[in-house]
C-alpha cells in the first residue's frame, strides 16, 4: 500500500508532465501564437507561396525595370487635355452624329457575333453536357471550345481580316468564334447543374430526351442562360470598340475615337469615350434588371 504522501506525489508528476494523448488535444499555435484552426495542406502552401512570388515580381518590376521620366511630366498639359475632353460643345453636330452612329454600328456587330454564337452554342452545348449526352461526344465538342477559347478574340478576327479583308463581316465572323467556345462551355455546364432526380422522373415516365430537354434542361437554365448571354454581350461591345483601333475595322466607334487622337481633337475624342461609357451603363443596369425580374418570376 502506498502512503498519501507518495500518491500525493505521483499526481503532481502527472500534472507537470501532461501524458501523449493530452499534448495531441491540445491546440497547436501559428508563429503569432494564436490558434490553428486547420491544418495547413500542399495546396495552401503552394497558392501562399505562388501570391507571395506574384508580390515580389510587382514590386520588382515597379521598383527597378520600369522607367519613370517624371521630370517629363507637365500637369498643366494634363489639365488642358482635360479640360477639352469634356468641351463636348466644341464638338461638332455632324461628327457627334456621325459618332453615334458609329456606336451603334459597334452595338450592332456586338450583338449578331452574341446572338449567332448563341444560337449555335446552346446547340453544341446540350450535346457537350454529360448529364444528357455520351462522353466520347461530349469530350470531342468540349475539347474543340477549349482550343478555340485558347485563342484571343482579336487574333481571330486577324486571321479572318487577313484571310478575307477587312471589313464588318470578317470583325463579326471572327467574334464569332470565340463567342460560340465561351457559350459551349458556359451553357454545357449550366446544363449540367440540374437536378438529377428530375431528369429521371421525366425518363421514367417515358419521356425521350427532346422532351427533358424542353422540359427540364432548359426551363431550369433559364436565368443562368440570361446571365451567360448578357455577360457576353458586354464582353463582345467591348471587344467591338477595341477592333476599331487594333485592326482598323470602318465604321465603329473604336476607329474614330482613334481618328481623334491622332489628329489632337480631343474633345471628340472625349464625347466618344462619354458615349461608350454611358451605353455600357445602360446596357448594365438593363440587364441586371432583366436578371432580377427572371430570378423573381
Amino acid at each position: 500500500m502506498m502512503s498519501n504522501e507518495e500518491i500525493q506525489r505521483i499526481n503532481y508528476r502527472k500534472l507537470k508532465s501532461p501524458s501523449k494523448e493530452s499534448k495531441l488535444h491540445s491546440i497547436e499555435k501559428d508563429f503569432f501564437s494564436r490558434p490553428k484552426l486547420k491544418e495547413v495542406s500542399l495546396v495552401d502552401k503552394l497558392i501562399k507561396a505562388i501570391f507571395i512570388t506574384g508580390l515580389l515580381i510587382t514590386f520588382y518590376t515597379l521598383a527597378l525595370r520600369m522607367e519613370y521620366k517624371w521630370d517629363q511630366v507637365d500637369l498643366a498639359l494634363g489639365r488642358k487635355l482635360l479640360v477639352n475632353m469634356f468641351n463636348f460643345s466644341a464638338v461638332e453636330t455632324a461628327m457627334k452624329m456621325s459618332m453615334v452612329k458609329s456606336l451603334i454600328n459597334t452595338m450592332a456587330l456586338g450583338f449578331v457575333s452574341t446572338f449567332t454564337g448563341f444560337i449555335c452554342g446552346i446547340v453544341l452545348a446540350l450535346f457537350a453536357a454529360r448529364n444528357i449526352s455520351n462522353n466520347g461526344l461530349s469530350t470531342g465538342i468540349r475539347s474543340f471550345a477549349g482550343l478555340v477559347r485558347a485563342v484571343p478574340t482579336i487574333i481571330w478576327v486577324l486571321i479572318f481580316v487577313s484571310g478575307y479583308g477587312l471589313s464588318a463581316t470578317t470583325a463579326v465572323i471572327g467574334m464569332f468564334f470565340h463567342t460560340l467556345a465561351f457559350f459551349i462551355r458556359a451553357l454545357a455546364e449550366s446544363f449540367e447543374e440540374v437536378d438529377e432526380a428530375t431528369i429521371e422522373a421525366l425518363l421514367a415516365t417515358g419521356a425521350n430526351k427532346i422532351q427533358v430537354i424542353f422540359g427540364a434542361i432548359l426551363p431550369s437554365s433559364v436565368s443562368k442562360i440570361i446571365s451567360w448571354f448578357a455577360l457576353r454581350f458586354e464582353q463582345n461591345f467591348g471587344t467591338a470598340v477595341i477592333i476599331g483601333p487594333a485592326v482598323g475595322v470602318p465604321g465603329t466607334i473604336g476607329t474614330m475615337i482613334n481618328n481623334a487622337s491622332r489628329m489632337g481633337d480631343y474633345s471628340a475624342l472625349g464625347f466618344g469615350i462619354f458615349l461608350i461609357f454611358v451605353t455600357a451603363f445602360v446596357m448594365e443596369t438593363a440587364m441586371n434588371k432583366v436578371r432580377q425580374k427572371n430570378i423573381i418570376s
